[in-house]
């Protein structure tokens, strides 16, 4: 005992010494006369205001310099650069100091009077015009020092009233039109980004009303506080805005030219242009159908210049997915009779002379000495200078991907039963096929999955081969025509048809034929419709062996893997998604309809047990699953995320159970990851042979309840850490006497969710994440009442423990 004390005593010794040995040489490279940066605190004096925490966090962002990095408190790239010495050469010296290392930041390098400068303007410009800010050096050793920022914020300004300073003409009547919709609210405190939002908001309005060269900066938002603790805002158009900005125009000529490249931008302008539905379209090479533009061009000759229509034109032109660059060129015209569309470059510069063709009336030298005159917005108002509408011609440059490509995807799969496999993926693309932007994807997949442990658990080799033929066609193919959603983004129908044949050996083959009709479109940058009015798909098992059938005569619910049927079927989803890196909270939300059955069950009459369809019956359900995730950032590197699924399925007529591919699972890397995929539940009913037959883990229900919260730290480069914990299981809608407890009861659900915790380590190297998550179980419903809590039983120690309990999951990609 005594031994052991004292390697205790002698280990603590060492780390001493080494933080010591550490702490010593982060100063070794700090040059004479100065001193270790080690950071700086921002401190409140006085009344903390109430957004401190915001406030806080903003004045922390505009302090210079940033201190030497560190990893998990420890400053390694500043030790690293230390252990070297200025290099002569490519050696040791050079990696440490140039590659490896971090230089000290020095106290030299920090201005603190300029940055309490930088920090009083932030808090002036959030309303605190008299906030003032100190500064003060706190040495630390002998080679260390940090700075301390004391902020005092005083009274904040608050907005009294907000007045526009504008006249009756087009533009002022527009400006003051806007005024319900402004950022400026009478109360709210004054702040410079509800400014600068404002300015923004009019520049937008106008753009919607054709005044194509306004900006923002015509704006002057003037600001008097001279009144006790309020200020009163004046929005004016500034004097000395040009004549160009302040007339809205209209569009005169719309040209694109589809087969633009740098390398040949004359010759690709240059051609017959062929007019369609008011474009006119440039493509000596024939590569596009006009048709191709017709939806997705939102700018008409002899309408308003609108910024939405400018904007909707270049994403939709973008979003065809069959060109790689799109730039747009708007120039005013002099001549309205006359079309100016072959030619030109898209470098070309913005506008012509506009002393020549700003107002299309140069031969008028009375009307030109007045333009002179009137250079300033008040002189166009003295003089009562008409604003009639000028015209804008605009062209579209837009360079196409290549036509063709061949994509090909090897992976690979490990599973916790002992099976590993591979897969093979290729699919060749057309991304132009019949010369009209529909996308012809055809892909064929095979794969192979053999056992290479635990050869006794009962599992076969297997092997899937796979076919399928996708045409995306960019625009709605319905019996209705001219359905165009005014968005950015183009709506899609696609029609694809797949065959699939999985095979175990010495058990089964299983066919799967599908043919599917969808419908794809997005209102905006967060939701995203999917209908598939037409989903059919036809399972024909094949070559049953004697060995399987001896399989469903002990566990007859296997049988519903490979049932013969049909499911016809109809499906709608809907995705909201705002996630986004520079957001604390983000939301994924998901719900999808699926029904199969009905419009034939209600045609088709019944055989002697079942509603028939070519000599075979035809599922009847119906089926909704909701999804909603919730990712919170606690700081830099840090997310918290809470996931809740719901499930639930409703089989009826031919069905006693819901599909089995439209049944819902659960255990395993993407769900409650202490439980080996497919053997949990349903409800507490739980299948001993699961354990050991890999063939048997094959659970499946009619309703799924799961909850999922995961924080993720990042620790260094590509490694990522995650914590979890999991909680849910899976039901059936009927009672099946081979499964007792599997049936959902309102009273007893919650006495049967399973639940689960575990770590994991996430190498995230952007294109692709490797994830290692381990976990154990802490609540196992099969077990019996009483004792399903099995915290008290947790023992890393025991191996035959650890063999059963500690479940290891190796994926690809995120779980949620």
């Amino acid at each position: 005992m005594q031994t052991r004390n004292s390697h205790i005593i002698c280990c603590i010794i060492l780390c001493l010494g080494f933080l010591g040995i550490s702490s010593c040489s982060t100063t070794r490279s700090v040059p004479e006369g100065d001193r270790l940066y080690t950071g700086s605190s921002v401190k409140w004096t006085g009344k903390k205001p109430k957004d401190y925490s915001t406030l806080t966090e903003g004045l922390k962002k505009r302090i210079r310099p940033t201190p030497n990095r560190k990893f998990l408190g420890m400053p390694i790239k500043l030790w690293l650069y230390n252990l070297g010495n200025e290099p002569k050469g490519k050696g040791l010296n050079y990696l440490l100091r140039r590659k490896w290392g971090e230089a000290p930041v020095l106290l030299s390098q920090a201005k603190p009077d300029y940055t309490g400068t930088v920090l009083k303007e932030y808090l002036v410009d959030n309303g605190y015009f008299q906030a003032g800010v100190t500064s003060s050096v706190k040495n630390s050793g002998k080679k260390k020092a940090a700075i301390a920022y004391d902020a005092t914020p005083n009274h904040r300004y608050t907005i009294k009233s907000v007045t526009y300073l504008t006249d009756s003409s087009a533009i002022g009547k527009t400006v003051t039109g806007t005024y319900g919709e402004s950022s400026l609210i009478v109360g709210k405190p004054y702040s410079l980004d509800s400014v600068k939002a404002e300015r923004e908001r009019i520049h937008a309005q106008l753009k919607e009303q054709g005044y194509y060269y306004f900006t923002p900066d015509y704006l002057l938002v003037q600001v008097d506080s001279t009144n006790q603790g309020t200020v009163d805002l004046f929005v004016k158009i500034k004097d000395n805005t040009p004549m160009l900005a302040l007339r809205p125009y209209r569009m005169h000529d719309i040209s694109l030219f589809p087969d633009y490249s740098l390398e040949n931008d004359s010759l690709s302008t240059m051609g017959t242009p062929v007019h369609y539905k008011g474009m006119y379209i440039v493509d000596s090479a024939r590569r596009f159908k006009p048709i191709v533009f017709e939806r997705s061009v939102f700018l008409k000759p002899d309408s308003l210049y609108r910024l939405s229509s400018h904007n909707i034109t270049l994403q939709r032109l973008i979003n065809l997915g069959v060109f790689k660059f799109v730039k747009g060129s708007f120039r005013p015209i002099r001549d309205t009779s006359r079309h100016n569309i072959v030619g030109g470059s898209a470098n070309a510069p913005a506008y012509r002379d506009t002393s020549v063709v700003r107002l299309g009336r140069a031969q008028d030298s009375t009307y030109r000495r007045d333009t002179m005159l009137a250079r300033t917005y008040s002189a166009m108002v003295n003089n009562k200078i008409s604003l009639d509408s000028g015209w804008l011609d605009a062209k579209f440059y837009l360079t196409p991907y290549k036509r063709r490509s061949l994509q090909a995807e090897l992976r690979g799969t490990s599973k916790s039963n002992g099976f590993i496999g591979s897969e093979v993926r290729l699919t060749a693309k057309n991304r132009n096929w019949l010369h009209s932007a529909t996308l012809l994807e055809i892909g064929l997949k095979g794969g192979m999955e053999w056992q290479t442990g635990n050869k006794s658990a009962g599992g076969t080799n297997s092997y899937s081969l796979g076919a399928e033929v996708a045409v995306t066609v960019p625009r709605f193919l319905t019996p209705i025509k001219g359905i165009n959603i005014r968005s950015s983004y183009v709506p899609r129908t696609r029609m694809s048809a797949s065959y699939e044949l999985y095979s175990r050996q010495a058990m089964y083959n299983l066919n799967a034929y599908t043919l599917q009709l969808q419908y794809l479109w997005q209102k905006n940058a967060y939701v995203n419709h999917a209908l598939a009015p037409i989903a059919v798909t036809y399972v024909l098992p094949t070559k049953t062996t004697d060995a399987y059938d001896s399989i469903l005569k002990n566990d007859p619910s296997q049988r519903a893997a490979i049932e013969k049927q049909f499911i016809l079927g109809s499906n709608y989803t809907i995705t909201f998604n705002n996630q986004a890196a520079n957001r604390i909270h983000s939301f994924y939300l998901s719900g999808n309809v699926d029904v199969s059955g009905n419009l034939a069950g209600l045609l088709i009459k019944k055989g002697d047990s079942t509603k028939n369809i070519l000599n075979n019956p035809f599922a009847q359900y119906e089926r909704l699953s909701l999804e909603g995730r919730h990712y919170w950032t606690l700081g830099k590197g840090k997310q918290w995320i809470n996931r809740l699924y719901l499930g639930y399925g409703l089989p009826y007529g031919n069905s006693s159970t819901l599909p089995f591919v439209k049944q819902f699972f659960t255990g395993g890397s993407s769900s409650i990851r202490a439980f080996r995929a497919r053997t949990l539940g349903p409800g507490s009913y739980h299948n001993p042979k699961s354990d050991t037959t890999a063939l048997l883990a094959n659970e499946a229900g009619d309703i799924k309840l799961e909850f999922n919260s995961e924080v993720r730290i990042h620790l260094a480069s590509v490694f990522n850490f995650a914590a979890f914990v999991d909680a849910g299981n899976i039901w059936l809608q009927k009672e099946i006497k081979e499964k007792p407890g599997s049936q959902f009861k309102f009273n007893t659900f919650y006495q049967e969710i399973a639940v689960g915790a575990g770590i994991g380590l996430r190498i995230d190297a952007s294109i692709v994440v490797v994830r290692f998550d381990v976990a154990t179980p802490l609540r196992i419903p099969y077990l019996a009442p009483g004792e399903r809590w099995v915290i008290n039983k947790i023992n890393f120690g025991d191996p035959d423990w650890r063999k059963k309990n500690l479940i290891l999951n190796i994926a690809i990609g995120y779980p949620f």
